[in-house]
């Protein structure tokens, strides 16, 4: 291949691929900013800054299970959204799982 045709041969494949291109964008931004996805899916299941949110999934869990131990996934979880040591485990998460479904988004596109 030609490295003058390269911008020719991506446009056509962005063109032919619209749906895998916009995932391999947005899987790209989440790389490098994982809280841009990991926030607002923790909020939208109850876990705030301030702690769980009344009447959410995070309550809810919490109240079913009473005691929550220390060190566990839903202390974890809750951690990440107050900014404490989940943080780091919940974005790593995402980046995983952004990588995960670029590379399935791939082997399924290669058909």
């Amino acid at each position: 291949m030609n490295y003058t045709e390269l911008p020719l041969v991506v446009k056509e494949w962005i063109a032919a691929h619209p749906y895998q291109t916009a995932l391999h964008v947005v899987n790209g931004v989440v790389m490098f900013t994982p809280a841009a996805a990991m926030v607002p899916i923790l909020n939208t299941l109850g876990f705030t800054s301030l702690g769980p949110a009344a009447g959410s999934a995070a309550a809810s869990t919490m109240s079913y299970f009473g005691s929550v131990p220390a060190s566990g996934v839903y202390a974890t979880v809750q951690s990440a959204a107050m900014g404490g040591y989940g943080a780091g485990i919940a974005a790593g998460a995402t980046q995983a799982g952004a990588t995960v479904t670029s590379m399935v988004a791939w082997i399924l596109g290669r058909r």
